[in-house]
């Protein structure tokens, strides 16, 4: 009888131990998922993370200034030459008749002249026509290519020709549609489409008012480029401080709700969505094609692959995965 009790009272000891782990065990789920419902964000289960596939990586410091934007074209190097030609003629023709001019003169002079004066008159004649001919190819040149130009300076008149010739260099004309804009210290020339490769330049003068576009024109010459005569292109100078943040990779970017958003992961399994703006774009290169955006701190764990499943099972929560 008494072995019966024993057994009667160990089993009955273990029930209530079986019981009481079985309730902790419903109570550490409760207090878990509690835990889970008061953190901010969304918190997946391990399988849900590998199932969506996500990905995450530290967001990286990144600098960002202002500018304005403007278009340009690569000007036609016929035109240039053409231009560069007929000066150089005119000056070559207006330095031969002058000096034709001088020594008729000088013939002229004296009883025992050697020339008429009618001919002395006709050398001069020429040599102001030559010379008016000069000051109009150099009207022309002032009116294409602005009063400023560095080809204008005889003393680096060859070098730039000889630039512009070999195709190492091209002149880029620019305009921006605020007639405001300042004189630039710099232009930043980039080529337009899948390719949008950047130039800077910092031989910039006034350019002749575009008739056809209005705003306040610029040239440039761009050294070491590949652009093609008469290509298209983007001008933009700089504007304003530069301000610090962080690139944010333009694939970790998810919209939704009119607006546009990145996840940030705040804990192992815990994902928080967070809105970001899209109208500060940087194209580095090296590390692809991004967002500049501030309110993210470098070193931040942004979501990179999966954002765009990780917001539909946030939105959806009846798509989560099955136990």
């Amino acid at each position: 009888m008494c072995q019966l009790t024993i057994k009667a009272g160990v089993l009955g000891m273990a029930a209530l131990l079986l019981l009481s782990a079985c309730g902790k065990g419903d109570d550490d789920k409760k207090a878990a998922a509690k835990e889970d419902s008061d953190t901010p964000g969304v918190t997946l289960k391990a399988e849900e993370v590998q199932s969506l596939g996500l990905t995450v990586q530290p967001a990286v410091p990144a600098q960002y200034q202002g500018q304005l934007s403007g278009y340009g074209v690569v000007t036609a190097l016929d035109t240039i030459a053409q231009a560069d030609a007929d000066f150089v003629t005119a000056q070559a023709t207006a330095a031969q008749s002058a000096a034709a001019a001088a020594r008729a003169k000088s013939l002229a002079a004296g009883e025992e002249a050697a020339i008429s004066r009618e001919q002395l008159e006709v050398a001069e004649s020429k040599a102001a026509a030559d010379q008016a001919a000069l000051a109009l190819a150099r009207r022309k040149s002032d009116a294409a290519f602005g009063l400023n130009a560095p080809f204008r300076d005889p003393a680096s008149r060859a070098r730039v020709m000889q630039q512009l010739a070999s195709g190492s260099a091209v002149l880029v004309r620019v305009t921006f549609p605020a007639s405001s804009v300042a004189a630039p210290g710099k232009l930043v020339i980039s080529r337009m489409g899948a390719d949008p490769k950047s130039w800077t330049s910092s031989a910039i003068w006034d350019a002749p008012a575009d008739p056809s576009v209005p705003g306040r024109s610029f040239y440039a010459i761009v050294q070491g480029s590949d652009l093609a005569q008469n290509e298209r292109v983007i001008a933009a100078i700089p504007s304003g401080a530069p301000q610090e943040g962080v690139k944010i990779p333009a694939r970790a970017v998810v919209f939704g709700e009119s607006e546009a958003w990145v996840y940030l992961q705040t804990a192992a399994r815990t994902f928080l969505r967070t809105k970001v703006t899209t109208d500060r774009p940087l194209n580095t290169g090296e590390g692809g094609d991004g967002y500049f955006v501030t309110g993210i701190k470098a070193g931040d764990k942004v979501v990179v692959d999966g954002a765009g499943l990780l917001l539909a099972h946030e939105t959806n929560p009846s798509t989560e995965a099955e136990d």
